[in-house]
């Protein structure tokens, strides 16, 4: 296997791998935390938003991640029950009394489409948050509550708009107690991250480019408990998408109930897995403790592993501050396998054949 390794700290070839300018939207992120959260201080709502009883989140991808990190990051502070859907379908629960948000970045992805036109048929009260599209132009028609934020590049790279503007909406429905200090807290976490770790600062000082160094030719495993467990999935993510990279995460604890006994085998893979635990201080003990005893295990079944500590004051800086740390390691991970991390041509093959598929009476996609 051939590395770009010299390019990580060549800023002319970096450049000439990063065609697109991921690493310009990495860097954009913290700043659409503080636009996303202005945004929604001008939305207003019907009051009748204030009683429902739950929330269901229409998204995939970038767009569903938002809804992920919103849920876990205020799990001790929502009061009501938010669900994530990615499919074409609505589930029997969601009706009169469930606020549906559809969130995509595009505006046209299908199966938020064809969720949303359910949500309507049902007479669910509806909130839009996109760039524009078929969804932004449904949104407008029917005078739907939408928060719109700008548009031009992956869906991925907007994440910081997909967790504010989502959170920003829930706050002002009543549903989460939220500010703008701990917002402002948030934005200066993520900047501390892609300023310590930015493509112009060297490897032997760059955490996320000797993280990258790490993974390179392994099966990166990413752990973590509680609200980080959702940053373990978008490090997921990201390394699929960035670094074209197969990953795992897994949540502990449920991961000592059944992942730690999966090390021994097969035996043949074991010196191309690679182990991080997202380990922050507002975890609950015990899941430090089982972290502590899974490394034990790693260490007798002679995995490589290496803890990631996350620093920050509330739990939202935190998750930002992990989010950001992720996004360049997939994206240095990337240069040093010689790609570019922007495009997913996997994706658009994908896109590109259903586009031309029928579907059948139920709305499926037939074979």
């Amino acid at each position: 296997m051939s590395l770009a390794g010299g390019a990580l700290d060549d800023p002319a070839a970096l450049a000439g791998y990063d065609q697109a300018g991921m690493f310009g939207h990495i860097a954009a992120m913290p700043a659409q935390i503080l636009d996303g959260w202005q945004r929604t201080r001008s939305l207003t709502l019907p009051d009748s938003f204030r009683s429902l009883s739950s929330v269901a989140l229409l998204g995939m991808g970038g767009s569903a991640i938002g809804g992920d990190l919103v849920r876990g990051i205020y799990s001790d502070r929502l009061t009501v029950p938010l669900a994530v859907i990615r499919d074409y379908e609505l589930p029997a629960w969601v009706g009169p009394q469930t606020l549906v948000i559809a969130s995509s970045y595009s505006g046209a992805t299908e199966e938020t489409v064809s969720s949303l036109s359910a949500a309507l048929t049902r007479r669910c009260p509806v909130a839009v948050i996109t760039t524009g599209g078929p969804i932004g132009e449904v949104g407008r028609k029917a005078g739907l509550p939408m928060l719109t934020f700008p548009g031009g590049g992956q869906p991925r790279a907007a994440v910081g708009y997909a967790v504010m503007l989502l959170a920003g909406l829930l706050e002002r429905a009543g549903m989460l107690a939220l500010d703008e200090a701990e917002v402002r807290g948030a934005h200066a976490a993520g900047q501390v991250t892609v300023t310590r770790c930015g493509p112009d600062i060297p490897t032997d000082e760059n955490p996320a480019k000797q993280l990258a160094w790490a993974l390179v030719d392994r099966l990166p495993v990413i752990e973590a408990s509680g609200f980080l467990s959702v940053v373990a999935r978008r490090w997921k993510t990201q390394l699929n998408e960035n670094a074209k990279s197969t990953a795992v995460f897994e949540e502990l604890p449920e991961a000592t109930h059944n992942a730690v006994v999966g090390y021994p085998h097969p035996e043949s893979i074991r010196d191309h897995l690679y182990v991080l635990f997202l380990a922050s201080p507002l975890e609950h003990p015990r899941n430090r403790l089982r972290a502590a005893l899974s490394a034990e295990l790693l260490d007798t079944a002679r995995i490589s592993h290496q803890v990631v500590p996350v620093a920050g004051e509330t739990r939202l800086a935190q998750a930002i501050a992990a989010i950001a740390l992720g996004d360049l390691v997939s994206a240095y991970l990337a240069v040093l396998y010689g790609i570019d991390p922007t495009p997913v041509e996997a994706i658009g093959r994908i896109k590109a054949r259903l586009s031309g598929a029928p579907h059948d009476a139920a709305g499926q996609d037939a074979p």
